[in-house]
């Protein structure tokens, strides 16, 4: 499992183990983080299965936010909630077509473009959708 606020991988054992005070014990269907605490509810086993099978197809698409550290993508698409943010991407290079590859997620989004490095914060990376493409 994987913490959607701090990005710490962590075992379903060890998202239990702040738990287990909690007087909800068993009925609760929150995911606790070990690591910050975050409580988020716990993704229905049909969306993972369905996750799962897109990216093993190769039909996966998502945002630059969803990527991995390491993962090499290409973008496909830009969609800010307003036009400022466009204007922000698009003068920082990231267009359809550019390949990225991500550096680092926390504490901000650490993108390679060709020789140069770019931070974005969660809502610039969240308004680029990609698609993963193999390392040349």
């Amino acid at each position: 499992m994987k913490c959607t606020l701090c990005g710490f991988e962590f075992s379903e054992a060890d998202a239990r183990r702040p738990c287990a005070s909690c007087p909800l014990g068993a009925k609760c269907d929150l995911v606790c983080c070990p690591n910050c605490g975050y409580q988020a509810p716990r993704e229905p086993h049909w969306l993972s299965r369905l996750r799962h099978w897109r990216r093993r197809n190769g039909i996966y698409e998502g945002t630059l936010a969803a990527l991995q550290s390491g993962a090499v993508s290409e973008i496909i698409a830009l969609r800010p909630r307003d036009e400022r943010i466009l204007h922000k991407l698009t003068a920082l290079g990231l267009l359809p077509g550019v390949r990225v590859r991500v550096l680092r997620r926390f504490p901000t989004y650490l993108i390679e473009i060709g020789h140069a490095q770019i931070a974005l914060d969660r809502e610039l990376a969240s308004a680029i959708l990609v698609r993963p493409v193999e390392r040349s």
